[in-house]
């Protein structure tokens, strides 16, 4: 399990959706904590820790954004604005995650 690899995608991830708020305070990178949540269990390392590491980033790119005004864009979302979200998105990656990291550990355990 590459540790050094799963952090890697997860940190360049994050610091493209900070870099392409700047550039676009307004406009919303729907995707971004989905992806930044599951970079870790995606660049192969299934350990449940990182299943949940990606999402905690997530949020906290979220939240760093949202404290700076780098996440004024529209929501998706009927109530609530870009942070909840990223919020519901970062619990959607941790859901994925940990579905992907279950499926392996059944499959190594023969179950």
């Amino acid at each position: 399990m590459n540790t050094h690899r799963a952090q890697m995608y997860t940190t360049a991830l994050a610091a493209l959706w900070v870099t392409l708020t700047i550039f676009r305070p307004t406009t919303t990178f729907h995707l971004a904590p989905l992806l930044v949540g599951v970079a870790p269990v995606l660049s192969g390392d299934r350990r449940p820790a990182r299943a949940m590491e990606g999402p905690i980033i997530a949020v906290a790119t979220a939240a760093i954004l949202a404290v700076s005004g780098r996440l004024d864009g529209p929501s998706l979302l009927p109530v609530g604005g870009a942070l909840l979200e990223a919020v519901v998105a970062a619990a959607a990656a941790t859901a994925i995650a940990l579905t992907l990291v279950g499926r392996e550990h059944r499959e190594l355990s023969g179950g």
